[in-house]
């Protein structure tokens, strides 16, 4: 009989679901934090780095209040709405998130 490898919840729950951004976990910034399109609460990874890993290309973007580490799947914005310095990223799903971004709209999605 072989032994069956250890799988960590969030590599297989949210096979069928999109990412929509992700963080470290300020209780553990070793860990990460998921954040999915269309459900209302987040998974957690115990490896940020792993996190990373998976997903492939994101957009490493600053909070409005200067804290950094949400890192954006550009796929998953649907528009984005500017204030200036800072944007408001509208996913998909309709959730939004503020960043901190000076440049253009263009660069945080694809419209």
């Amino acid at each position: 009989m072989r032994d069956v490898p250890q799988i960590e919840p969030s590599s297989y729950i949210h096979t069928e679901q999109r990412l929509r951004f992700l963080a470290r976990d300020a209780r553990n910034p070793c860990a990460a934090i998921i954040y999915w399109l269309g459900a209302t609460e987040p998974s957690r990874e115990s490896s940020f780095f792993d996190a990373m890993q998976k997903f492939g290309a994101l957009m490493q973007l600053v909070l409005p209040d200067e804290r950094p580490g949400v890192f954006v799947k550009r796929d998953a914005v649907q528009s984005v709405t500017d204030f200036g310095t800072v944007k408001r990223l509208v996913f998909r799903d309709g959730s939004a998130l503020d960043v901190r971004y000076a440049g253009p709209c263009s660069d945080l999605c694809d419209e």
